[in-house]
């Protein structure tokens, strides 16, 4: 790995971490001091951080945590409200839909149920600083997580609706990422052109036993959002 790809990777672990409070970055000579690099490799590092989104370069004034862009750090805790808190970020998530339907064969597969399994299928659209984010669907074994749809009434939040549902902890099995083109529609709910790709991300949650209570996709918007994967020291 390049010099200023080692300050693009902690910079980014510090906008993850919450580190800048007021959403400002230290000058070049002390970023360039605290790395042991000099100012032309920081340079290069906030360069490739400003084109991906993440910070907001303003000639004359100083270097800026973008708003809206989100850093997510992958591992198996899904909740992903909780991840943000020290990002300072503005994220809501609306409810689209909240259906119950036979299970389709391949998520019938995924959540281990039987072809002719009735599902809660949960759609939904995620927000940053008021712009779309992601949208998707989540579907839930009816009878692992009984009265779901109940459960949303006055909130957005999955983890408080499973929590209503006798659901207090569940961890992330596995996450699949791919990308592709968004479809018209997508295109559309995510407010980008339909050459713009997107982030195509499918994964599963299981319970205390192990079994699996959730299988969602999620079409995201690729220019603001990043999956942050670190190795164990």
């Amino acid at each position: 790995m390049k010099r200023w790809e080692m300050v693009r990777s902690s910079i980014l672990s510090d906008i993850d971490a919450g580190a800048f409070d007021d959403g400002r970055l230290p000058g070049d000579v002390a970023l360039a001091e605290r790395f042991g690099v000099n100012r032309h490799t920081v340079r290069n590092a906030i360069k490739a951080l400003e084109s991906e989104g993440a910070l907001r370069v303003q000639h004359g004034v100083g270097t800026f945590v973008a708003e809206d862009f989100i850093s997510h750090r992958l591992d198996n805790d899904p909740r992903f409200t909780y991840k943000l808190l020290g990002q300072n970020k503005a994220v809501k998530r609306e409810i689209l839909s909240i259906n119950q339907a036979s299970v389709e064969p391949d998520v019938a597969k995924h959540l281990s149920v039987a072809p002719s399994a009735l599902v809660t299928e949960v759609r939904s659209i995620s927000f940053i600083n008021d712009w779309p984010l992601a949208i998707g669907s989540s579907f839930f074994p009816l009878d692992r997580v009984p009265g779901l749809a109940t459960a949303f009434e006055g909130v957005n939040s999955f983890t408080t609706a499973l929590k209503r549902c006798g659901i207090a902890e569940y961890k992330r099995k596995w996450t699949r990422i791919t990308a592709r083109r968004p479809t018209a529609q997508e295109a559309q709910l995510l407010r980008i052109s339909s050459s713009s790709p997107v982030l195509f991300e499918t994964n599963v949650d299981i319970n205390s036993n192990g079994l699996p209570i959730k299988y969602a996709f999620s079409v995201i918007r690729s220019d603001r959002y990043e999956y942050l994967i670190e190795a164990e020291a």
